[in-house]
């Protein structure tokens, strides 16, 4: 193999590399200047320019000379001055050649596309409209219609009905760099937004609001179909006295944007269409009100977002709400309240349980109010879990029922009303003896252990507060509402009177309307488990160990292990499927016949995990009513799930299980749904679908166009026929062996991938042997394409994997790694083979790692043994220093980040050897006046680097008319970043906390420092090792606690500012400027630690906000980010120090 010389670079290059060695990931697109597209859809604008949202806008301006020039502007007369437009009707015409983009402007008169005229034009047609000037109407979305409206900074504002009718599919945005753009509605009992059933609606960027009220007024948006709610601002400007912000009543999912109203911000309603809305709460959203952030009427979960206000869960004759809080900050009470003037008289109750997430208010149920019932009639239930903590106080002075289990409550709690709460291996602030309250292994949260309330020493099972020594006696007492929780490890029997008189009963039964959470825990079938001693029963597993008959009910957290004694793990039965069974997170296991049968029931299931049954493990019944809704799980027997049915009975999501029907004397004609069609026979049928347990009979049953491929090693006993017009595929890795007295005769095909001993007698038919190609690299590959001399694609044997079994001949192929692609030829002849690809981890220049780079020195030379060569291969370098000079470092970093150990030859002075990495490594070497410190040294080298010229910057990403320009070439020049190649900065690729301390250390001039690391997760020898040491010495960073620093988590903005301001109290500048925060609309998630940080580097210019008036502080931050921030930081420094002098 050709050698390529070692490559030479620049010391001020060198600097900045410990920044890029390690591997730069998650690169976002270049902000670019879309083409004019023609799109049919709904706009009025009054713009003919075309704007560009930059990343680089979320950071202080840059002066207008740093900006692009490209902007096109409008004269005062209107006239389009974009180059070779001249008008609006012009620009229209010009996309509606392109991407059906129509351009909006209602003040010009003829020749210029009015907002309803767009609409009309857009047809079913997939088309953007884009604002060029305010427009005033009412407007209607089609059913059939897909729409991008972009608000372009301008506003919408009503004439008489809902500002904007959506029937069809409608996005919103506001490309303007303000966000200035408006949707606005001011007359009673009209919306700014009105999405009907069966329409979807995202809501990207822009503002929706509503100017003036009479009387109630009404909703700024109602929703009654689909709607994601991902950025933009949501504001009612009236007094309280209007309706709420938002009305749901359909699907909406909430993730970005800033909502304000001053009375109800989010109602969550009941539809009465018998149809549950269904609401979703999560990422960064932040949610304003004084009266109530959210009110839920049905089903809310709550994963995320910044709620300050109260979030309320209400229930009715009608309807109850349900509320799960898994997550979020809510800055607010949470509340359970029963309409007063529609008092609930069913079984249903509104519930809430709060498992995660910070809250700040009280957990509280609302009686006796306006339009809350009293205490007497207020019904519900809260469950507060899984270690979250309640800043508030937790009262109930209603008939509802609190359970507190495994978690902390920092204030008071307290039971006055007719209702119980529960306190279980829990911490609380306060209680008042004598309320009712039942304590289990629970303590105050200043440490005072706290008598519990009854001995549960013996318990197996609890209903509430209430504890059970056997699951029986809490099965016996159990009724609809209730939850059994099992508090240990269970293990049941069943009788032999049981096993002969009641064979497929099930040992515990659930009632109507009862949920089993086995809360992780197992029940196990006894050991004394018995068989059926009775009739045509005898000697047969009896009796299953969970079940339900008739009713419906619930089964989650649970593991259920079985016997060969027991039928049944559950069994699920009914009639015509009137009762349905809810399964989540259930593993069975060694049951003696299924682990789950369905006969004539509904039963929805997520997360079911099963292994060892025999029969396997699912049955859904051909019964009728008998149906399965799984979402996710894994079985490990060979039959998975199977139906006497045609399946149409099996629905299936996040489950990879393919349908067949199967042949044989075990298999009967039924339909399965497997991973792998081995697990059942050896044969299939890839033309009908059909699974065989022999090949035999897959042959027999085989009809002219029909594919048989061998899955399994079998044997053929008995002579059989490939038949003309079948094809016989021996799949690789598969053998088929024909036995000694018997003859597979060929008449058809028959393609041997794998591999066939004994005799095969080629009639009319034809046979091809396949052998086996195999694709590696060094890279990880994504993907590769192999085709034939016909330019047909060839399947590799298994997806996703890149094997392939191949007939002699000659083959292209295209690999594609995250490094690069590669193509290529190759012929087959007779043999396997492998096809190796390397690439270095600079991309593509170069076929083979290996290469040894030395980095140019001063005052000394480097030279190596050899610039190229293999993994763990031992490399000598020669380091001969100038006269007066001697070694200072030497440092060898691999592609990877690693560092590697030079070892010094004895007996000879200037001979160091290392062993070679499995990919290109970095070799610098420093070198010192003798008897001068490395620190003096460094000093020095970097006074001489700020004498020198600008560096030239080559980034083929990084263009003079980026915004991000100046702070790159900035970075560059003083060695504080490089690029990630030498042609590419990715400006878009996100920074790590590891990247921007090794920046500042680089700032430093990398002083030496001798403190201890104090991160767990920060290893020695890595490239950004010594730097983090260094920082957290000087107090510049502290780590995110635990002993841990996460060096490889994306940095975000407010922990960027943080480190910037602790580096300049480190530098002595000055760091009292603030600025006040309350003007950005996100500011409540601007964390309290980060809050001095961020009004100081508000007030000095180096961060500002984003669009929609956010400042995005848990946002990530870009290389091109953080370039012209280190700039704006270093330069203002510089210019104080010399106002100082």
């Amino acid at each position: 193999m050709k050698k390529r010389t070692g490559k030479m670079i620049s010391l001020s290059l060198a600097v900045a590399m410990a920044v890029t060695a390690a591997p730069v990931t998650a690169l976002a697109d270049e902000p670019v200047k879309t083409d004019v597209i023609e799109a049919p859809a709904l706009t009025s604008a009054d713009q003919t320019e075309e704007t560009t949202t930059e990343e680089g806008t979320a950071w202080a301006e840059l002066t207008p000379a740093e900006k692009t020039e490209e902007e096109e502007v409008l004269s005062d007369e209107g006239t389009e001055t974009t180059e070779g437009i001249t008008t609006v009707e012009e620009l229209n015409d010009e996309a509606s050649a392109k991407e059906n983009v129509f351009y909006v402007d209602e003040t010009q008169g003829n020749g210029y596309t009015t907002l309803s005229d767009a609409l009309k034009q857009a047809g079913t047609t997939e088309s953007t409209i884009v604002l060029k000037n305010n427009v005033t109407g009412d407007f209607t979305i089609a059913e059939d219609q897909n729409i991008t409206l972009d608000l372009n900074g301008y506003t919408i504002t009503n004439t008489s009905n809902h500002t904007i009718t959506n029937n069809g599919k409608l996005t919103i945005k506001d490309s303007s760099e303000e966000k200035t753009g408006t949707i606005t509605n001011s007359t009673h009992g009209k919306g700014a937004l009105v999405n009907n059933y069966g329409g979807t609606v995202d809501i990207e960027s822009g503002t929706l609001t509503r100017e003036e009220a009479t009387d109630n007024s009404w909703y700024v948006i109602s929703n009654d179909g689909t709607m994601n709610i991902k950025g933009g601002s949501i504001i009612n400007k009236v007094v309280k006295s209007t309706s709420s912000l938002i009305r749901n009543e359909g699907e909406m999912d909430i993730s970005g944007g800033y909502l304000k109203h001053d009375f109800i911000a989010v109602k969550n309603d009941d539809t009465g269409k018998g149809e549950l809305s269904t609401l979703t709460v999560r990422g960064d959203v932040v949610i304003e009100s004084p009266e109530q952030a959210i009110q839920n009427w049905t089903t809310a979960v709550i994963s995320g977002g910044t709620m300050n206000g109260k979030v309320s869960t209400w229930g009715y004759n009608g309807q109850c709400g349900n509320t799960e809080i898994t997550g979020g900050t809510i800055n607010g009470n949470i509340t359970i309240g029963i309409d007063k003037s529609n008092l609930l008289n069913s079984s249903k109750i509104p519930e809430v349980t709060i498992s995660n997430g910070t809250i700040t208010g009280d957990i509280e149920f609302l009686t006796g109010g306006t339009s809350t019932a009293a205490p007497e009639n207020t019904k519900g239930s809260f469950v507060i879990n899984n270690g979250v903590t309640i800043n508030g106080d937790v009262k109930n002075p209603s008939a509802g029922t609190v359970e507190i289990t495994n978690a902390t409550v920092e204030g008071a709690i307290s039971n006055t009303g007719s209702g119980s709460m529960a306190v279980i291996e829990s911490k609380i602030g306060s209680y008042t003896s004598g309320q009712n309250i039942t304590f289990v292994d629970s303590t105050t949260t200043n440490g005072d252990t706290i008598e519990n309330t009854q001995d549960v020493s013996a318990a197996c099972a609890r209903i509430g507060a209430k504890y059970y020594n056997t699951l029986k006696e809490a099965l016996t007492e159990s009724k609809s509402g209730d939850t059994i929780t099992l508090v240990k490890d269970v293990t049941v029997s069943n009788t032999q009177a049981m096993a002969n008189s009641n064979y497929n009963e099930a040992v515990i039964t659930l009632k109507d309307g009862v949920t089993l959470d086995g809360d992780t825990h197992t029940i196990y079938a006894s050991e004394s488990w018995v068989k059926s001693t009775d009739g045509n029963n005898i000697d047969k597993p009896a009796n299953h160990i969970v079940g339900v008959s008739g009713v419906s009910a619930t089964i989650k957290n649970l593991t259920i292990v079985g016997n060969e004694n027991t039928k049944h793990g559950i069994n699920a039965f009914g009639t015509n499927g009137t009762n349905t069974l809810i399964v989540n997170n259930v593993t069975i296991k060694n049951c003696g016949t299924a682990g789950m049968v369905i006969k004539g029931a509904k039963v929805t299931a997520t997360n079911i995990n099963t292994e060892g049954n025999p029969w396997g493990a699912i049955n859904v019944d051909k019964s009728n009513g008998s149906t399965l809704d799984l979402t996710g799980g894994t079985f490990k027997e060979n039959v998975q799930i199977w139906t006497e049915s045609d399946g149409s009975n099996v629905l299936l999501d996040g489950v990879q299980l393919d349908k067949v029907t199967g042949e044989g004397t075990n298999l009967k004609g039924y339909t399965y749904f497997t991973d792998d069609v081995s697990k059942l026979g050896a044969a299939y049928n890839e033309t009908t679908e059909t699974i065989y347990e022999s090949l035999a009979d897959a042959l027999t049953a085989a009809r002219s166009g029909n594919t048989i491929s061998v899955v399994k090693d079998t044997e053929l006993t008995t002579d059989k026929t490939v038949a003309e017009g079948v094809t016989l595929v021996v799949n690789p890795d598969v053998t088929l062996s024909i036995a000694k007295d018997a003859t597979l005769t060929n008449n058809g095909t028959i393609e041997e991938k794998g591999k066939i001993n004994g005799t095969v007698t080629n009639n009319a038919g034809t046979a091809t042997k396949y052998y086996t190609v195999t694709f590696t690299s060094n890279k990880e590959i994504e993907s590769v394409e192999v085709k034939d001399r016909n330019d047909s694609t060839i399947k590799p044997n298994v997806e996703g994997k890149f094997v392939y079994s191949l007939k002699d001949g000659t083959y292209t192929y295209t690999m594609e790694t995250v490094r690069g692609t590669r193509t290529g030829s190759f012929t087959v002849d007779g043999e396997e083979l492998t096809i190796n690809e390397r690439f270095s981890s600079g991309g593509s220049s170069h076929s083979y790692d290996g290469y040894i780079t030395i980095i140019n020195p001063k005052n000394g030379e480097v030279t190596v043994s050899d610039d190229w060569a293999y993994e763990d291969d031992k490399i000598t370098l020669t380091i001969t220093p100038d006269k007066g000079y001697e070694v200072d470092k030497i440092e060898i970093v691999d592609d990877e980040g690693d560092k590697i150990d030079a070892k010094k030859v004895e007996d000879k002075d200037n001979k160091y050897t290392f062993r070679m990495a499995n990919c290109d490594v970095t070799v610098t070497v420093t070198f010192k006046e003798e008897g001068k410190t490395t620190e003096d040294t460094d000093k020095e080298e970097d006074k001489d680097e700020e004498n020198t010229e600008t560096t030239e910057l080559n980034f083929t990403d990084v263009k003079e008319s980026d915004w991000f320009f100046k702070g790159v070439e900035y970075v560059v020049d003083k060695g504080i970043m490089s690029g990630i190649s030498e042609n590419e900065f990715a400006p878009s690729g996100k920074l790590t906390r590891a990247m921007l301390v090794q920046m500042l250390y680089n700032m430093e001039s990398r002083p030496a420092c001798d403190a201890e690391n104090a991160f767990m997760d920060v290893p020695v020898g890595q490239w950004y090792t010594d730097a983090v040491i260094w920082a957290n010495d000087e107090k510049i960073v502290s780590g995110m606690g635990d002993g841990l620093f996460a060096p490889n988590m994306e940095i975000t903005r407010e922990q960027m500012v943080v480190m910037l301001y602790n580096y300049a109290k480190y530098k002595g500048y000055d760091v009292t400027a603030s600025a006040g925060l309350s003007k950005f609309a996100d500011n409540a998630s601007v964390s309290t630690w980060a809050q001095p940080a961020m009004q100081w580097a508000v007030a000095e210019g180096y961060i500002s906000g984003m669009g929609d008036n956010q400042l995005a502080p848990q946002g990530t931050a870009t290389r091109a980010e953080i370039a012209s921030v280190i700039m704006r930081f270093m330069e203002a420094t510089a210019e104080s120090a010399e106002t100082a002098e």
